[in-house]
């Protein structure tokens, strides 16, 4: 009853935001959009996929990035289904999965109709659902027909209150899952107390730490003016605070900004112009691959095209972690912490809990905006000693990596366990 009222509520609701999500979409990528939400599959949708099929889904670039590994490893014995909302995330899936027997799909709006024709249509042995992508009708069918989890699972603490009060609803949806494997004990903890079975809960730790980042050529970095600072996954207004406190610190030096979200790049270039001192140069990132060499000292880029930034933390000497000096609980750092770099952060890093041992260890560097300057002049005085924490800092990300073979011995175990469930 509780699910039909959920259902009629979302049916209700979702027309309204239904012209504005479509207009949103590239051109080229609207008439996809609106067959694969609806489920509206031809009958050749996937039959490039010949073996048994493991449907994931992760809602947006981070997941995408973090399943990455898994899906390759799946991918040796299954065909793998990944579902995305975001069309960045679709796109990231798409340059990262490539070649492989991978299909990416928008994930189908959460009515049974449309999700019943999508698990008829790609008729998955398996769902995976990557972090707290909860949504009630499509677990609630796929159990009907395969096991169902939740892997990479974390409940922050705001989304564990809005559970928390609405554990009558959530917590028959999520004891129908097979398993919810974990990336930290304390959200074992919040899923236990919203009235998850202790017997479904796994602590298999974070498989962000299982990075795998493609050393990328970059021959214009050898000509930007040093040092070299990577502002990643930045929101509006820290580009701000970011250029403000670089070019008020150094004279020379490079400053690559790299906003969340594509849309505010016509923003971000605005604001850069505005701030430029003379002799200072400037330039989109896809401007310096068609070979114009970057002018000017101190130098700003600005990134302009997705899925590269992993791979720029390469060049850099210091990153600065975006969505952590404002309210929004930070952006992930471990891409910066693979290449060794020293990472700086603002106060808000809830969404990465594990950061905290980092910090405590001192591999890790929190300000608020009022002390960036000072700490990057600090880096300024003594870049040395801050490749050193970021040495230290990588050894620990390899201290905590294994999370991926973890989640896909679960993923096995349980696929064994209920083959003949899932070959009906």
């Amino acid at each position: 009853m509780l699910r039909g009222i959920y259902s009629l509520f979302y049916i209700g609701v979702y027309p309204f935001f239904l012209p504005r999500e479509f207009l949103k979409k590239p051109k080229e990528l609207r008439t996809t959009w609106i067959k694969e939400r609806f489920a509206l599959y031809t009958k050749a949708y996937f039959s490039s996929l010949k073996r048994k099929k493991v449907w994931i889904h992760a809602v947006s670039v981070g997941e995408v990035l973090a399943v990455v590994p898994l899906v390759k490893r799946l991918s040796e014995e299954f065909d793998v289904v990944l579902s995305t909302i975001t069309e960045t995330g679709r796109e990231v899936a798409l340059n990262k999965l490539k070649g492989l027997p991978v299909k990416v799909i928008f994930l189908p709006v959460d009515c049974p109709f449309a999700v019943r024709r999508a698990i008829s249509a790609i008729k998955p042995s398996m769902l995976l659902i990557a972090e707290t992508e909860i949504w009630p009708n499509l677990i609630m069918e796929a159990v009907k027909k395969m096991p169902v989890a939740l892997i990479n699972a974390r409940l922050s603490e705001k989304s564990y209150k809005r559970y928390k009060k609405l554990s009558f609803f959530f917590a028959p949806i999520l004891n129908s899952l097979s398993f919810i494997g974990v990336q930290e004990k304390i959200y074992a903890e919040r899923f236990a107390d919203i009235g998850v079975k202790p017997e479904k809960l796994y602590l298999t730790g974070n498989v962000k730490f299982d990075l795998e980042i493609k050393d990328e050529s970059f021959p214009w970095a050898k000509q930007l003016p040093s040092p070299v600072i990577i502002a990643g996954s930045t929101h509006h207004p820290e580009e701000k605070l970011i250029l403000e406190s670089f070019l008020n610190v150094f004279s020379e030096g490079t400053l690559i900004l790299a906003p969340r979200h594509p849309q505010r790049l016509e923003e971000v270039k605005n604001l850069v112009k505005s701030q430029l001192k003379p002799g200072a140069g400037f330039t989109p990132l896809t401007q310096l691959e068609k070979g114009e060499l970057p002018q000017g000292n101190p130098f700003i880029i600005l990134v302009d095209k997705m899925g590269v930034l992993g791979a720029l933390y390469r060049i850099c000497d210091l990153a600065i972690i975006g969505g952590s000096f404002i309210p929004h609980g930070g952006q992930n750092p471990l891409e910066a912490i693979y290449w060794k770099k020293p990472v700086i952060f603002g106060p808000s890093m809830e969404n990465f809990p594990f950061i905290k041992e980092f910090l405590e260890k001192g591999l890790c560097f929190q300000t608020d905006s009022s002390a960036l300057p000072s700490l990057l002049k600090t880096f300024k005085k003594a870049p040395q000693e801050f490749e050193k924490v970021g040495e230290k800092a990588y050894k620990l990300l390899k201290e905590k990596s294994g999370a991926t073979k973890k989640t896909f011995d679960l993923v096995k175990k349980y696929f064994c366990l209920t083959k003949s469930r899932v070959s009906e």
